[in-house]
């Protein structure tokens, strides 16, 4: 076997297993399928990587999220037309092939009774155009059997050659998690045929080459790491140096973004890299986000992006965190559909470097929507992006975060208008500007001033103009962090017993304030709530005592409708910030939101043509080579950069 290859087959995806003896994890994997809520130890143990035993008696299934051959998407985005599964036994048992339909419908297509034997099935790729997996079944006799290796392979065209990617992470003070992402890339024999290189675009002031068992990591890379040293200019200025760094590389075909702080499944590198090398076309391969915190549950596999609001929300039938531990694949009918995806999250995506080549490397925008432009960038020109089902990462989940309480949030806001700019196509930005101006009131309701403070800010700098983006790559972040920690509710103080108690100081006007349940008590409520603050003194008692504590999940616009300040708990649970209401900023800022959002609404065609214009210059790779100050022969490294090759 040669790359993968045998006769005139590729494999494209092995059959792998946990090494974790999690029973969360092992739901990404493998199904018991009887129903009995079977877990690893009473049905099965995981030998190793490749292979299982199954204990007497006992059936098990791969449908599931990382085993399942997803056969709708080969032939959606390939010329494969027949799949071989070739499943090697010690032992005696049955195993039986299923394929199911959009509807999530499943059915035997094929079986065999197996003895000490390698089982061949060939199985072909038609009827899937809305949506189904293959997957196996291996039912176990009077005694146990073991799965020692089981792969999928398609057959190639004669002439077909394996792509290679460099792998590009980027990283800021994570050590730790950096190392192990190299480990990751380094010790799987899988990935070895399909790395070029693995590049560390290393951003920090703590450097993942001083971390304990970084040079033994190396050791197994030798000349296929390298580590490159630069300022801080975000994920979009991390991931285009990797971009870069590939177009310099003639064995590259791909460059595979990947995060720092993410843990990999070493598969989903190696079938990205496969499913690419037979797209009719370049693709861009993304994959899936699982929760690193609660791992059974999968965040999205396929965003679609909204061009009249300028936001994202899940593709077709899909939702947001599917937990595959409470509902597996065989049970949830929606996940066998075929989904559609207009971009995918830069915690892992393959772009072939043609791509690249054509439209450019990232926009110059340090963090946020970075991948979401460069997707629908791509897409303008013929290019799609496929988020492949068994492809993920585990990463750190959104639901401990929120934007609006960090400096984050000036660059969600001004980049989600850039891209709205660059790509929504609906006469003046749709309702983006009218949904803007809606997000300030709420979060002025919710005392939040630095987060509209940032917000303004972002569109002025849209107003700018796009040709200042990358001069300030280097130097916005620590310039909006100094402006939001003007604001009281910015801070975040660890130490509990040293603020004031919560004493009620502040009058209730009409009534009680209760959660609105209906449009009309929503809009009401809102009435109410712009009065108050507009015109209604807030109370001195409020500047000296919080009146009500109100933890992180628990925040809304409506729970501050009768009160004047509260301690509102962080969103990692460290801290409170104490929020005070104050009449003048609040005046301020309203009319600064009408003032800002009408100039965007007004000059929006303008703006668009301008961010059109200048969008091939920015993201050039000139443009990126001097942000970085290298020149065309990046790979042997410059005077103002440190790069070292391990």
């Amino acid at each position: 076997m040669t790359n993968g290859t045998t006769s005139n087959y590729v494999t494209v995806n092995h059959v792998v297993f946990p090494v974790e003896d999690v029973a969360e994890v092992s739901a990404l994997y493998l199904d018991t399928g009887t129903g009995d809520g079977s877990q690893p130890g009473e049905a099965y143990d995981v030998v190793d990587r490749r292979s299982i035993r199954i204990f007497a008696h006992r059936r098990v299934s791969t449908a599931s999220f990382f085993n399942a051959f997803p056969a709708s998407y080969w032939q959606h985005w390939t010329s494969v037309r027949s799949v071989r599964l070739s499943v090697t036994f010690a032992g005696r048992g049955l195993v039986s092939v299923f394929k199911s339909s959009a509807r999530g419908r499943s059915s035997a297509v094929a079986s065999k009774q197996f003895s000490d034997e390698t089982v061949t099935f060939d199985l072909p790729v038609s009827s899937f155009i809305d949506g189904g997996y293959y997957w196996f079944d291996i039912a176990a006799g009077e005694d146990a059997v073991t799965l020692t290796r089981a792969e999928w392979a398609v057959p190639a065209a004669e002439g077909w050659t394996p792509g290679k990617a460099t792998v590009g992470i980027t990283t800021f003070n994570r050590t730790s998690y950096c190392l192990r992402q190299i480990r990751t890339v380094g010790e799987n024999p899988d990935i070895a045929d399909v790395l070029d290189r693995l590049v560390v675009v290393d951003q920090g002031t703590q450097l993942v080459q001083d971390e304990a068992g970084f040079p033994e990591a190396a050791a197994a890379l030798g000349d296929r790491l390298a580590v490159i040293r630069q300022p801080n200019l975000g994920g979009s200025g991390g991931f285009s140096r990797a971009m870069m760094e590939s177009l310099d590389s003639e064995d590259s075909r791909y460059v595979l973004l990947l995060d720092d702080d993410a843990i990999s499944e070493p598969e989903a590198i190696f079938r990205a890299v496969r499913f690419a090398d037979f797209g009719d076309r370049p693709t861009i391969v993304g994959g899936g986000m699982l929760h690193l915190d609660d791992r059974s549950v999968l965040y999205t596999r396929g965003e679609v992006w909204s061009p009249n609001k300028s936001w994202m929300a899940p593709s077709g039938a899909s939702e947001y965190d599917h937990d595959f531990a409470e509902e597996p694949l065989r049970e949830e009918a929606d996940l066998h559909r075929y989904l559609g995806a207009d971009f995918n999250g830069w915690w892992m995506c393959l772009i072939p470097t043609a791509v690249v080549r054509e439209i450019g490397l990232s926009l110059p925008v340090f963090l946020k929507f970075d991948d979401i432009e460069f997707s629908l960038r791509a897409r303008e020109h013929g290019y799609p992006t496929v988020c492949l089902p068994g492809v993920a990462v585990w990463h750190m989940a959104w639901h401990d975060k929120d934007p609006t309480r960090t400096w984050e949030e000036y660059f969600i806001h001004r980049n989600r208008v850039i891209t709205g700019l660059l790509h929504s196509h609906v006469k003046r930005g749709g309702i983006l500007p009218l949904h803007a101006f809606l997000g300030d009131i709420k979060l002025l309701f919710m005392l939040q001033y630095s987060a509209v403070r940032l917000r303004h800010e972002a569109l002025r700098d849209v107003f700018r103009g796009p040709h200042q983006l990358p001069s300030q790559l280097a130097t916005r972040q620590a310039e909006i962090r100094a402006l939001r920690e003007d604001y009281v509710d910015a801070h975040v103080d660890s130490d509990l017993a040293a603020l004031p108690p919560v004493r009620r100081s502040s009058r209730v006007f009409l009534g009680a304030v209760r959660r609105p349940t209906n449009p009309i008590a929503t809009l009401a409520l809102a009435l109410r709530v712009g009065v108050r603050q507009l015109l209604v003194k807030e109370s001195a008692g409020s500047k000296r005592n919080p009146e009500r504590v109100i933890p992180a999940p628990d925040i809304t616009w409506w729970r501050f409708a009768d009160i004047d300040s509260a301690l509102v708990t962080a969103p990692d649970g460290n801290g409170v910030a104490w929020y005070q209401r104050d009449r003048a900023t609040m005046r301020r800022s309203l009319l600064r939101s009408v003032r800002l959002n009408l100039k965007l609404w007004r000059n929006w065609d303008k703006l668009a043509a301008t961010y059109g214009s200048a969008l091939g210059d920015i993201t050039s790779e000139r443009s990126w080579r001097e942000v970085f100050g290298v020149s065309h022969q990046a790979g042997s490294g410059a005077e103002d950069t440190a790069d070292m090759k391990a």
